[in-house]
């Protein structure tokens, strides 16, 4: 899958000009919208994984981009509150120790407070890389943001060992890409070609969560979450739309 991923976007006759407006995009970013048009991009490679299509990345032209870019926009509604209430959830163990330190004078609690805070910090962080992905493909099957927080859903996916291994193959094109990034840094040319670059790898990425989230599901509740014939406006072939943003 690792290297399914990261050659998806060099699949088809017309792979440069695809992932040369990619990087356009990414520079575009600069003016924030494009950010979002961007993230519809990237969502819409993942509904085409889901629906079984790993050989034809969307092309530019035929993607409605007002569309993409409210979906990027819809997206943001998703990630911002898992990270927010993942973090705070995970600080709030070390705020009471700090209370109780500052309280009591103990210096040597405050510092507890510390590390556990650290702790809790990065406890949050695994939350938040193991979730949002479930969360992320959950919003795409059923194109509703309501849908990234159904928690029976994603209760069940975050502990499936074949979605475990697609998020740890994920932050491994994660590592990969810092790491090209990181060269090509090092000359002018390089770093020009650092945004198709990140293109090519946050495609990779989610390739790799729609994959594994495909697998999960079918092994889960026995079906897939998305056909090749399904409507994606609604979400999946056994579930009509429910209507919501």
């Amino acid at each position: 899958m690792l290297e399914d991923s990261i050659k998806y976007q060099l699949q088809g006759d017309d792979w440069l000009k695809r992932v040369g407006i990619g990087g356009l995009v990414v520079i575009l970013g600069i003016f924030v919208v494009p950010l979002f048009t961007f993230q519809g991009y990237m969502l819409e490679v993942m509904r085409r994984v889901l629906g079984g299509d790993t050989a034809t990345p969307p092309e530019w032209d035929e993607l409605d981009l007002v569309e993409a870019t409210v979906d990027g926009l819809r997206y943001l509604l998703v990630v911002l509150p898992y990270t927010i209430g993942a973090l705070l959830v995970a600080m709030i163990p070390a705020a009471i120790v700090a209370v109780l330190g500052v309280a009591s004078g103990n210096e040597g609690l405050f510092f507890v407070a510390v590390l556990i805070g650290v702790l809790c910090y990065f406890l949050g962080v695994i939350a938040v890389a193991v979730a949002v992905p479930v969360a992320t493909a959950n919003f795409v099957r059923k194109d509703s943001v309501s849908a990234a927080f159904d928690l029976d859903v994603v209760k069940t996916l975050v502990t499936n060992r074949t979605m475990l291994v697609a998020v740890l193959l994920a932050f491994a094109v994660n590592i990969i890409a810092s790491v090209v990034g990181s060269v090509l840094g090092f000359t002018i040319v390089g770093l020009l070609a650092v945004p198709w670059v990140q293109f090519v790898f946050q495609s990779a990425i989610f390739y790799v969560w729609g994959s594994g989230f495909a697998d999960a599901y079918e092994e889960e509740y026995g079906e897939p979450p998305l056909t090749r014939d399904t409507d994606v406006s609604s979400g999946d072939a056994s579930a009509p739309a429910d209507g919501t943003f």
